[in-house]
C-alpha cells in the first residue's frame, strides 16, 4: 500500500511540475505556490491553537506544500481528518 501512496506523490508532482514549465511565468509561478502553500501550512497550525486542528510539520508536509501549493495544504488536512492522528 506504500507504494501506492509514493506512485501517487510522483503522479501528482510531476503534473504540477510539468503545468507550471508550460504556462508562460513558470519559475514565477512556482515560486509564489511554494511560498503560498508554506504560509497556509503555517497559518493552519497558527489557526489551530483555537481551533484544534493542526497538521505536523515534517518533511512529507512541508515537501508537498511546496510542490503543490494550497492543495497540498488540504490534502495534509484531509488525511489528518481520515486518519485522525
Amino acid at each position: 500500500m506504500n507504494w501506492f501512496f509514493i506512485a501517487a506523490a510522483a503522479v501528482c508532482t510531476v503534473c504540477v511540475l510539468w503545468w507550471m514549465i508550460k504556462s508562460e511565468k513558470g519559475a514565477t509561478s512556482l515560486v509564489l505556490s511554494a511560498l503560498q502553500g508554506i504560509a497556509a501550512l503555517f497559518a493552519v497550525n497558527l489557526a489551530g491553537m483555537v481551533t484544534g486542528v493542526t497538521v505536523a510539520v515534517n518533511w512529507y508536509t512541508l515537501c508537498s506544500t511546496v510542490i503543490l501549493g494550497l492543495p497540498g495544504v488540504i490534502g495534509a488536512l484531509f488525511l489528518n481528518f481520515l486518519f485522525g492522528t
